[in-house]
């Protein structure tokens, strides 16, 4: 995740964005936010660029994941450190992150690992492999437990069932999005995930910015891409009360779509910058919060942070649940 290879790919991924005028279009003013961003420091920071972040909203505290060794921290809204919370070694990595009825789950980049943890002991609960060769981005965790990964370098979509995560173990299923999906080599391809239900999923494609619907039916799966602009760059997603909050990294910002009511077209109605956002990787909502981790690949530059943006911005209203906290 911190290799030269990475950061060219993060480049290259900024240079395309601004070639499609992404740069270009409208941002919400900070000064119009109706409370100041709050920015939250991962100490120490020691374990390479962070990426990941899940909220867990039965305690209101929030994790995030360091790409060097696995670490993983814990923060609050109260508190503007975010502390080592399970710690990391060599040869781990946790990229994406999610919770779900008190487990944390992992996926481990180009370790090929889907870790789970017990949040209230720190205890790993399972481990998957899915073997070399890929690098295991984004997670999202159905309503019943299963669990769905995507591979940036694979054109894969990893399945764990809620039974495995139980078990503690066992084979993940390799579900192909080939060729509805064409990857790019050397590119970040699927990356941000988010489940529109039990068997229902959307992704986002970052090399090229498109979004796609991933029905699994029985005995195969549908893959139609969603009609909406290009959002290069597409990294986390969170889905907030039937908005879509897609984070792109070059310009640093959310951006939100609308999404019909079939889930096959998609409209693009605002974005929200900030001036504390460096190089962002993903999304999740604490609260009134969107907490926002600054990965800051181009730069590496330490103290890393998340920042903590009001929730109303960019949105037209302030109201809401943390449907997006667990499930994104």
């Amino acid at each position: 995740m911190t290799s030269k290879h990475l950061t060219r790919s993060f480049a290259m991924l900024g240079a395309a964005a601004a070639a499609l005028g992404l740069g270009s279009v409208a941002i919400a003013d900070p000064a119009d936010r109706s409370a100041a961003t709050r920015a939250f420091t991962l100490t120490p920071s020691t374990h390479g660029n962070p990426e990941g972040v899940a909220a867990d909203p039965r305690s209101g505290a929030f994790f995030v994941g360091a790409t060097g060794d696995g670490t993983i921290y814990r923060g609050a809204l109260g508190n503007p450190g975010v502390e080592e919370f399970i710690a990391g070694a060599a040869g781990k990595s946790a990229v994406g992150l999610k919770v779900a009825n008190g487990r944390l789950y992992v996926a481990g980049g180009a370790t090929g690992a889907i870790t789970v943890y017990d949040l209230a002991s720190r205890r790993q609960l399972a481990a998957f492999a899915t073997g070399a060769g890929g690098f295991l981005n984004d997670l999202a965790i159905t309503p019943s437990g299963d669990v769905f990964v995507t591979d940036s370098f694979r054109p894969t979509l990893w399945h764990v069932t809620a039974a495995q995560v139980r078990a503690g173990g066992g084979t993940p299923e390799a579900i192909s999005v080939a060729p509805e999906i064409q990857y790019v080599a050397g590119q970040f391809n699927l990356n941000g995930i988010v489940p529109l239900g039990e068997r229902s999923l959307i992704a986002v494609q970052s090399v090229n910015g498109a979004l796609f619907r991933i029905d699994l039916e029985r005995g195969g799966r549908r893959i139609q891409p969603i009609a909406v602009d290009p959002l290069v760059g597409g990294d986390g997603m969170l889905l907030d009360r039937g908005r879509l909050v897609v984070v792109q990294g070059s310009p640093a910002q959310l951006t939100f779509v609308d999404l019909d009511r079939g889930a096959s077209r998609g409209t693009v109605v605002g974005h929200l910058t900030d001036a504390t956002l460096r190089g962002p990787s993903t999304v999740a909502r604490s609260r009134d919060r969107f907490l926002v981790v600054n990965a800051d690949f181009a730069t590496s530059t330490t103290p890393f942070t998340v920042s903590g943006i009001a929730a109303n911005d960019g949105r037209g209203d302030g109201d809401g649940d943390d449907r997006g906290d667990d499930d994104e």
